[in-house]
């Protein structure tokens, strides 16, 4: 037994088996319809109503008798009868479910089946995976069967989460949340650690088990299937039909083929989303791959699979530079792990090195994806660097060394700029030297250099196209240029920004345009209206919150807090300083430039506490956290 509800399937199965003679519940391997096919039949035993049993303990399959020859001679008025695990029937199970209908009028039939039977009269209920609370109870029981009692309280609300339930939770994410496979991991705790089973969770399940199962269902398949299985395999996430039909379509599984058989395989597979989109359980995808190496078309499947993420990140990336930043982060977003895999030169068919300038180019692709913190842009760059033979790529070397500046690494970036910036000489690519240059002027900023700073944006602004192909537009350079140069001399900042008003406030580069309000935020202060600096620092905390991009978000907050506290307003700066991430520190022990950004967040806490006390400044700052920086905002626009 284990501790599950799905009170709605149950009341859908019963309510169907009311008015239908057939209902079948159907779905993937260990997805529990057997235990659901169990508490209906309890409920209708309850109700006063005879159920017999057919399973498929017993014989096997050449000795077994019929079903019908089973229920003969049985008191079958008004009668349930349940058939678990249509398939142990053998080949003729549909024909033979028909046949039970039309001998014994009398009965109902409740089936559980990988596949529904598609005969008439038939209601078919397809089952998913548990949601997190269901797979971490079922988790907890099935452990304290094992002997090995894991409670998860929290689960049940009302206590902190504790280190065992996060990994427990981790551990049935891993396994999809399928009710069988978490059981089987659960009870495994008996002879091993639950580190073990989160590092191997299907561990060896010959003979039952997860992949025991899988591997009779790839079997149960027909040769298209199958075909169609071991290239799913490939997978690392969520994928749709346009992505099966781009990856898995060749040979033996033409493309037109390919939407029936996908519609014959999904039901008893995968695991399918809300939107429409499909995920393959981790048996599952385990058995398709080791079949597909066995049939030796791995090499060809993985270069269909990098040739189309590789045209979404090139469609996310003109999405981006068109201005439909929104569209071009959900765009890779939604298919990152297998971008991820695509990028990923350890799968190349021939050697690593053969598709390291591939990888490359996807991960640039996606540069303003990693500058937004999302997935984990450095480790992809710095992996795909590392498996070039011969000169690195120039563009690469580009991304690299912006990540490494947009997270203060100044000193640890100089090498990585040496580099590629004669790479880039070399090639001839202005738009590479263009991003290379801005890239200084950032370090330059950070170091506290801003005439050095509006040199290299210059210069930057010089050699970029109209449209760079990647990284941030000619925008974003001219809003960092008035940036350096707005503290010196506002008046110039004004200029530049006035002479290119097409790439900053009217562009659709919105990372443009929130820089641009921020320097029009300094250059109001320096006006003497600090209500409209004000305006322009909400709208651009706004614009950055939308791009994802946080930490420019708590730069932009920071100067509205000044702002505030300029104006009198201490209790509101308190609670932006609260919305901001936490404090960090000055200074980094890897070469890292002195934080300026949090030497004045600490200034300005001081200043604060001089003027609210300690006791009212945390009690700001908790609000402000407990809201979080967007309401904060909207708070200050209202106020405002």
């Amino acid at each position: 037994m284990y501790a599950l509800d799905r009170d709605h399937e149950i009341r859908s199965v019963g309510g169907l088996l009311t008015g239908e003679r057939l209902v079948t519940i159907y779905g993937p391997p260990g997805i529990g319809k057997s235990w659901l096919a169990r508490r209906v039949a309890d409920d209708e035993l309850r109700a006063g109503r005879r159920v017999h049993w057919i399973s498929a303990a017993g014989p096997p399959p050449g000795r077994r008798p019929t079903a019908a020859t089973l229920l003969r001679g049985l008191d079958l008025r008004d009668a349930l009868v349940v058939v678990d695990d249509c398939e142990h029937l053998g080949p003729h199970a549909r024909s033979e479910t028909a046949g039970l209908l039309h001998e014994f009028p009398g009965i109902s039939l409740l089936v559980t089946a990988r596949r529904r039977l598609h005969l008439a009269g038939e209601a078919a209920v397809l089952l998913g995976p548990l949601n997190g609370p269901e797979a971490l109870r079922v988790f907890a029981a099935a452990a304290a069967d094992a002997g090995h009692p894991l409670p998860v309280p929290e689960v049940d609300g009302g206590t902190e989460p504790t280190a065992d339930r996060a990994r427990v939770a981790e551990l049935c994410e891993r396994l999809d949340a399928i009710p069988g496979a978490v059981r089987h991991a659960a009870a495994r705790l008996g002879s091993e650690s639950l580190q073990t089973v989160l590092e191997d969770p299907l561990g060896d399940s010959a003979g039952s088990g997860p992949l025991a199962d899988a591997e009779q269902a790839y079997l149960d398949c027909d040769p298209q299937e199958r075909l169609l299985w071991e290239r799913l395999s490939l997978f690392r996430g969520r994928f749709d039909l346009a992505a099966v039909r781009a990856v898995c379509a060749s040979g033996a599984l033409p493309v037109v083929d390919v939407p029936a058989v996908l519609d014959r395989l999904a039901p008893h597979l995968l695991l399918a989303d809300p939107d429409g989109r499909y995920r393959m359980p981790v048996a599952a995808r385990r058995t398709g791959a080791a079949r597909l190496d066995e049939r030796g078309d791995r090499w060809a499947v993985v270069l269909h699979h990098r040739r189309h993420f590789a045209g979404v990140a090139a469609e996310a990336a003109v999405q981006w530079r068109l201005g439909r930043h929104r569209a071009a982060r959900e765009l890779a977003l939604a298919v990152l792990p297998d971008l991820d895999a695509a990028m990923d030169p350890g799968t190349a068919p021939l050697s690593p090195a053969a598709e390291a300038d591939a990888a490359s180019d996807i991960a640039v692709s996606l540069w303003f994806l990693w500058a937004t913190g999302e997935g984990d842009g450095r480790r992809i760059v710095e992996r795909s660097l590392g498996a070039t033979l011969g000169p690195r790529p120039a563009r690469a070397l580009w991304l690299l060394a912006y990540l490494m500046v947009c997270k203060g690494e100044v000193e640890a970036m100089q090498p990585v700029l040496a580099e590629a910036w004669p790479l880039a000489v070399r090639d001839g690519d202005s738009t590479c030297l263009g991003q290379l240059a801005q890239i200084r002027g950032v370090a330059h900023l950070w170091t506290g250099q801003p005439a050095e700073a509006a040199a290299e944006f210059t210069e930057a602004l010089e050699l970029l196209p109209e449209n760079p192909a990647f990284g941030p537009g000619k925008g974003m350079t001219v809003a960092l240029l008035a940036l350096a140069l707005v503290q010196a001399d506002p008046e110039a900042a004004m200029d530049v920004l006035t002479r290119s008003a097409e790439w900053t406030l009217s562009a659709p580069d919105a990372q443009a345009n929130a820089w641009t309000r921020v320097v029009l935020a300094h250059i109001s202060r320096w006006e003497g209206d600090p209500h409209r600096a004000r305006r322009y620092a909400v709208q651009a905390v706004r614009l950055m919150l939308d791009l994802c991009d946080r930490q420019a978000a708590d730069v932009a907050a920071q100067l509205l807090a000044d702002i505030e506290l300029g104006l009198g307003n201490h209790r509101e700066a308190a609670r932006l300083l609260g919305a901001l991430a936490g404090p960090r520190p000055a200074a980094t022990e890897d070469g890292a430039a002195p934080d300026r950004v949090a030497v004045r967040r600490t200034r300005q806490w001081e200043k604060l506490r001089s003027i609210l006390g300690e006791e009212q400044l945390q009690q700001e700052a908790s609000r402000g956290a407990a809201e979080g920086l967007r309401t904060v905002i909207g708070q200050e626009q209202s106020n405002g």
